[in-house]
């Protein structure tokens, strides 16, 4: 087969997305699924930093960068110039493809959740995603929550959809804790031990509740700080403003984003980790963490409870008494740490980039099929 794919998010540092195509590509670049070619098409130079080299890989710059062109009229375009068998799009599959076309669509959850959006967001995705959905000769998605909602809310056979769980990258392991708090310190200047989130820093992922919660668990504990790792993102402001309003502001760090290469550090030199998210479709960063060997806190609800899979503590994301709670357990219980240690290593090693890439070739071969 010859399958174009859409990487227009590689460089972008726009976390889950960049993270599910760039691992998917590099699972590609091994050769181990057949003889196929693939073109991989990306906007930003940066990406080429990321993109692996191989023989069967033809890497193509999409110029401009605008959704607006790119995929109404130069994927089309491609798709006839390269005489593509399948395309796979990143949500929205291009108009008058001549091949096969599948497309991954991680979440849904402007559907349920359309406050956690900026409003022109909203419009777009509400009028693209589900058309993209049932033009899709297949969709994939990365957990059964987010399977569930798709078929449910847009009528579409459970058959035209295949669960691939996202999975932590290799450099996602256990390394030596003191090393890493040195360089946590000389890097980033964050020395007391402390707890960590990774994410953008937005409305949905409740980090107003896990100030409050934090600021509630600093009564009994005057020793950890909380670190919050990721880009403002649309809303963001008010956890900046919140944290001025409960005075914690020497008790709080914001890194801004974080170098890939840097993270693994993070999650080594925290004592735990906490990812409170109202909604999710996966939630990359708890299977991270634990990847890791670090404690996780995160939420009943949405994907999160479906990934965790019995090895995290789950609180209820709409209390912060659940939440603080639910922090104290993690940090002041050492034969808890312990044990959510062991089972998370045994979780995050049930997800694996290697299987996902796997059942997505078959999604091609069953989409190159079916025409």
């Amino acid at each position: 087969m010859k399958i174009g794919i859409d990487a227009h998010t590689l460089g972008s540092q726009s976390s889950g997305n960049e993270h599910y195509y760039l691992q998917l590509i590099t699972e590609f670049a091994k050769g181990e699924f057949g003889s196929n070619r693939y073109v991989v098409y990306f906007t930003r130079m940066s990406a080429l930093q990321r993109i692996p080299k191989a023989e069967h890989f033809d890497l193509k710059r999409i110029w401009p960068r605008t959704p607006y062109f790119r995929i109404p009229f130069a994927f089309p375009m491609e798709c006839r110039l390269e005489k593509l068998d399948v395309f796979h799009a990143q949500f929205i599959v291009p108009p008058f493809c001549n091949c096969g076309t599948v497309t991954t669509i991680p979440d849904i959850l402007f559907e349920a959740y359309p406050e956690f959006f900026a409003p022109v967001e909203n419009l777009w995705l509400r009028a693209l995603i589900p058309w993209s959905a049932r033009r899709a000769d297949h969709i994939i998605t990365v957990s059964h929550f987010s399977k569930s909602e798709i078929v449910n809310r847009y009528h579409i056979s459970p058959e035209k959809i295949t669960v691939t769980n996202e999975a932590p990258r290799d450099e996602f392991r256990v390394l030596d804790k003191e090393e890493c708090r040195e360089q946590i310190s000389r890097r980033y200047r964050i020395d007391s031990p402390f707890v960590l989130y990774v994410g953008r820093v937005q409305a949905r992922k409740n980090l107003l509740r896990l100030l409050e919660a934090f600021y509630a668990v600093r009564r009994d504990d005057n020793q950890h700080k909380l670190v919050i790792v990721g880009k403002q993102d649309w809303s963001g402001q008010k956890v900046i403003q919140k944290v001025h309003e409960l005075s914690i502001q020497s008790h709080v760090t914001f890194t801004g984003y974080v170098n890939w290469d840097d993270l693994p550090i993070f999650y080594n030199a925290a004592e735990a980790f906490v990812f409170p998210s109202i909604c999710e479709g996966f939630g990359v960063p708890i299977v991270e963490a634990m990847a890791c060997g670090l404690p996780v806190v995160t939420s009943y609800g949405s994907s999160l409870e479906e990934v965790a899979g019995g090895a995290a503590v789950l609180a209820d994301p709409y209390s912060v008494d659940s939440i603080a709670k639910a922090m104290e357990k993690v940090l002041f219980d050492p034969n808890l740490r312990s044990s959510l240690r062991e089972r998370g290593l045994r979780r995050a090693a049930e997800f694996s980039g290697s299987r996902k890439a796997q059942q997505t070739i078959a999604a091609y071969q069953k989409v190159c099929t079916n025409r």
